[in-house]
């Protein structure tokens, strides 16, 4: 019976332990991502303005799948 009750104990402990670090993980991998998400919006945003400034040229794909200058 005594061995038996430690044996629980030790189980929850355990368990509760292993639950608080999965809780840890998924939260920091969470924030990971979002900021991901931040950086990418960021490069997108960059890219766009980018292609407005004059110079930049617009590549079309044509029939034959080369990329040509586009009609501006």
């Amino acid at each position: 019976m005594g061995t038996t009750l430690i044996y629980i104990v030790i189980g929850f402990t355990v368990f509760f332990g292993l639950r608080t670090i999965l809780r840890d993980w998924k939260k920091q991998f969470q924030a990971e991502d979002k900021e991901k998400a931040e950086r990418h919006k960021q490069v997108l945003e960059r890219n766009r303005q980018e292609a407005k400034k004059p110079g930049v040229v617009t590549l079309k794909r044509g029939n034959d799948g080369v990329y040509r200058p586009g009609d501006e």
